[in-house]
């Protein structure tokens, strides 16, 4: 499905961020995942719980129903669900139909996030879970915030695409922070990991942005690097870090870093889940100061989405298929299509496996 190629869509045996912590509470949510709905909710002891959104005898959505207990109950005509997934009444009937069940999915609880592994549960590994402390997120020399959310006018990939690709940051935010110096029109630096793919940009000996003069409380010139590391299936990375101007022109002492938090998870087939984050390492008296830099961040978030809008309508009108051309700078970019891809097809291929050694 576009941009990737035919057939394919998302990869399951990952983890995606499904929430914010404080969405999940005693009353269900509902929220396509992969389309998929999920209804979430959290335990008498605070754990959360994920489970199949739709109830299996009339297809009524769970996460517009009741939590009894530990268990959600369909507001339909009262099935009662456990957090595992397992019928606990039916109070029509005393025999309980084996088939009646919905799927339970791991989730695990880390920072403000809630995570969720749509796929094989007895591969969920939490370990594959980016590190918080090194991302800053969980680290007390950083001060971290968010709670941005947007559900996507489009197909995910389109927003990975639009981090993968920063030299939009100048022209589609031009009314944003593109306009004070922001930008960059240039082909990337690429590295790539097992499990992760990232672009890079270093500006050297240039005015500091005002964006980052005002955060920063510095004029002058400076040295800046910047970029995003995607973690797959989900995660933008990114560190902004400006440093004084050295004697010989290379990086001085640092001024600050930045830090941004992008996810993007697949909710239907032509709409996502947006969740952003920011931290700074400037001392600062003002302990809102994160969540005022998220703020400041939005408008541009704004323009991401409109962007994403007007593409998904176009594709759409192409039947799914426009024409493209790819240029030097869009290497990062058709790299991580690629990731997407080849992380699919293994696992259509070790489910063809199964299904074989089964047969």
């Amino acid at each position: 499905m576009y941009p990737l190629a035919e057939g394919l869509f998302a990869p399951l045996n990952q983890w995606y961020i499904a929430a914010w912590s404080k969405e999940v509470t005693r009353t269900p949510m509902e929220r396509w995942i992969l389309d998929e709905p999920v209804a979430f909710y959290r335990q008498e002891n605070g754990a959360p719980v994920a489970v199949e959104g739709r109830c299996p005898h009339r297809s009524f959505p769970l996460g517009k129903s009741r939590v009894v207990g530990d268990n959600i109950q369909c507001g339909y005509h009262g099935i009662t669900f456990r957090p595992d997934g397992s019928c606990a009444e039916i109070p029509t009937q005393t025999v309980i139909p084996n088939v009646c069940k919905i799927k339970s999915y791991p989730v695990s609880e880390q920072w403000n996030w809630i995570w969720i592994w749509p796929g094989d549960p007895a591969l969920a590994d939490t370990a594959l879970i980016p590190d918080h402390f090194e991302m800053g997120l969980t680290d007390p020399s950083f001060r971290a915030a968010g709670d941005a959310y947007f559900h996507v006018p489009g197909r995910y990939m389109l927003m990975h695409d639009n981090l993968l690709d920063l030299t939009h940051l100048g022209y589609l935010h031009k009314d944003s922070f593109g306009a004070d110096g922001g930008g960059v029109d240039q082909v990337p630096e690429h590295s790539e990991g097992p499990n992760w793919i990232e672009s890079k940009f270093t500006q050297k000996d240039s005015e500091c942005p005002p964006f980052f003069s005002h955060m920063l409380n510095y004029q002058g010139r400076i040295n800046r690097t910047f970029g995003l590391r995607l973690f797959m299936p989900c995660l933008h990375y990114g560190a902004d870090t400006s440093y004084r101007v050295g004697p010989d022109g290379e990086n001085g002492e640092m001024i600050g870093s930045l830090r941004i938090y992008h996810a993007v998870t697949p909710a239907t087939r032509t709409t996502a889940h947006y969740f952003f984050a920011a931290g700074h390492s400037w001392a600062s008296d003002d302990p809102a100061s994160a969540e005022k830099l998220v703020e400041n961040i939005k408008p541009a978030l704004e323009e991401d989405m409109s962007a994403t809008r007007y593409i998904e309508t176009m594709v759409e009108h192409y039947n799914g298929r426009p024409g493209e051309l790819l240029l030097r700078a869009d290497h990062v970019c058709a790299r991580g299509r690629r990731f997407f891809e080849r992380t699919i097809r293994a696992e259509q291929q070790g489910a063809k496996l199964q299904l074989a050694e089964a047969g």
